[in-house]
């Protein structure tokens, strides 16, 4: 079963929270710019397997949090379809806040 998660970073510049999902999941993102996705963020992996964005939680738009019921988190890691969830979350607990988990087939 693929994983969705969604990670929270508090108190961190999104440079900074890049540099240490880097060293801890051992890839490096890439830098993109995107409207949608709210400017300059940054991803690795495609739509066909599992993928990481890194963004700012502010909707360019609006100014509002994008995930609203989290917007005391300034910088989001969204990680699709994964099947080494529980791996990820263990490597970056300690400085990564699990926000939510959802699971499809």
């Amino acid at each position: 079963m693929a994983a969705y998660d969604l990670y929270g970073f508090k108190g961190m510049a999104i440079l900074e929270a890049k540099s240490k999902i880097e060293e801890k999941l051992n890839f490096s993102l890439e830098e993109r710019e995107s409207s949608y996705q709210g400017g300059i963020y940054y991803k690795f992996g495609d739509e066909e397997s599992e993928s990481f964005v890194l963004k700012g939680n502010i909707d360019p738009f609006d100014g509002e949090a994008v995930e609203q019921m989290f917007s005391d988190y300034p910088v989001l890691l969204y990680v699709d379809m994964t099947l080494r969830s529980e791996e990820i979350k263990s490597l970056l607990s300690t400085e990564f806040c699990l926000l939510r988990h959802e699971l499809f087939d």
